[in-house]
């Protein structure tokens, strides 16, 4: 009994060949939902990136926000110690002119 040409004589490689994803002429067929499924996680991790990215540049400014807010408060301390240190020195000076 000869064979059709859309039924190929080994039908056992052909169910091989399909269920690797081959279509007989060589060529790899991919899915359309596979292709719609990895476009769909591949924006979803994009967009997470994005996301995380955004995240940590607000945290950052905060934190340099913070930085600065310390390092003024630490610079005013200071100078209000070089103030007192000053007017200890200028104190301690009158005292040792008065002897």
């Amino acid at each position: 009994m000869p064979h059709s040409p859309s039924e190929p004589e080994n039908s056992a490689p052909n169910t091989l060949m399909h269920a690797l994803g081959m279509n007989g002429h060589g060529y790899v067929v991919i899915p359309k939902w596979f292709v719609s499924f990895l476009s769909f996680t591949v924006s979803v991790i994009f967009v997470g990136a994005i996301l995380w990215a955004w995240q940590m540049s607000s945290d950052v400014s905060a934190i340099k926000a913070e930085v600065r807010s310390s390092s003024q408060l630490r610079a005013a301390e200071l100078e209000d110690i070089r103030r007192r240190l000053a007017r200890h020195d200028e104190l301690f000076d009158r005292l040792r002119g008065l002897e």
